[in-house]
């Protein structure tokens, strides 16, 4: 059993947080999908998920972190084959092969990727620190991760496939990334796109190259960014204080399709208006920094280097999504943190706070 001592450092705030963050997404969840026969049940779908996740993030918490030096391999393979498995047996949806049927729910490896790759390259570096070269280190943990980008690619999936490179970098960075590193890998980078415009390969799908040019502002076909528009019609409806809970005229007359997933946002900035949506953006930049709170209290580099590579994806996500919103970046299918509907990702998020809370809960030795 884990000493009451150590529950004493549990990160109240941060779990508040993240409870006000999910049961927040609940409701709206709900009242995205209010009167609509084919998602109505998906807020319930969402409040047993986060309910289950809520015994995992307390039983991670339970565990001690360090543990997961041990099973950093296991873990990588196991990612591994079932990025592999779902491009054979996943489920299509939305033109892309990306989930495993379960059933119960549509597992998304891709989801725990972000957080289980976190892991592996957090115990890569961090053993490997002071005993071989920085440099060597940082190429070969771009081979480590490299299987799995390629194979998310495939699927396709190109947002998590970057938000997986974001990863990479952010804890590289803060392993010992120095200046003559910097601009090696620069060089490096520029030669790789040099390579790829000549040869012309083609790394991107058409639509996810028909979204960038929308987003760059190139001539489009009517309807064709429908979607972006609808949300910001949505945002600029709600005003200060919105239009009122269940009373949004974009969502409820279901001018947009995916409201209760990618663009659960537009649905709160209509409804609850510029301070509920600010409240929800303030919450999740509070949830970042206290998983860079706890990466500043750990006690080695390993729990450092996973807080970091779990605040980086929380960040990147979150300002992809928002971006989404108000025409910043292309549409694509990363939901907001928590909040969004999307099982896969509130488990693994879930699972994440508790490897956050877990450092929290261990930053000091042991005293004899």
């Amino acid at each position: 059993m884990i000493q009451a001592r150590y529950w004493r450092r549990f990160d109240l705030w941060l779990l508040a947080a993240v409870l006000v963050l999910t049961f927040g997404g609940v409701a709206m969840i709900s009242s995205a999908t209010r009167g609509d026969p084919v998602i109505e049940d998906a807020w319930l779908d969402q409040m047993i998920t986060a309910l289950a996740g809520l015994a995992l993030l307390l039983l991670v918490s339970a565990l001690d972190y360090t543990l997961l030096k041990s099973f950093s391999a296991p873990i990588y393979l196991a990612l591994v084959a079932m990025l592999v498995l779902v491009l054979f047996l996943g489920k299509v949806q939305y033109g892309a092969r990306r989930w495993f049927d379960l059933g119960v729910f549509d597992l998304q490896p891709g989801e725990l990727a972000k957080f289980g790759l976190a892991i592996v390259l957090a115990q890569f570096i961090a053993y490997r620190q002071g005993r071989r070269p920085y440099l060597e280190t940082i190429a070969l943990s771009l081979l480590l991760i490299a299987p799995c980008i390629v194979l998310i690619l495939l699927q396709p999936n190109l947002s998590t496939a970057l938000i997986i490179v974001f990863l990479w970098l952010v804890i590289i960075f803060v392993g010992g990334l120095e200046r003559q590193h910097a601009l090696i890998m620069a060089l490096f980078g520029g030669a790789i796109i040099f390579l790829v415009v000549q040869l012309q390969l083609p790394l991107l799908q058409e639509y996810q190259l028909d979204r960038i040019r929308l987003l760059l502002g190139f001539e489009r076909e009517p309807g064709e960014a429908y979607q972006s528009e609808q949300a910001l019609i949505a945002l600029g409806n709600g005003g200060l204080w919105g239009q009122g809970y269940g009373r949004g005229p974009q969502t409820q007359l279901r001018f947009f399709p995916v409201r209760h997933t990618d663009f659960i946002f537009s649905v709160i900035g209509e409804e609850l208006g510029f301070v509920g949506a600010t409240i929800f953006v303030v919450l999740l930049a509070f949830v970042i920094l206290r998983a860079l709170r706890a990466a500043i209290l750990a006690r080695d580099l390993f729990g450092r280097l996973l807080c970091v590579g779990i605040a980086s994806v929380i960040f990147l996500q979150t300002y992809i999504n928002l971006g989404m919103q108000v025409g910043l970046m292309p549409v694509t299918g990363i939901v907001l943190p928590f909040v969004s509907y999307g099982r896969s990702s509130l488990i693994s998020m879930m699972i994440a706070i508790g490897l956050i809370e877990s450092v929290a809960m261990r930053y000091k030795k042991l005293e004899f």
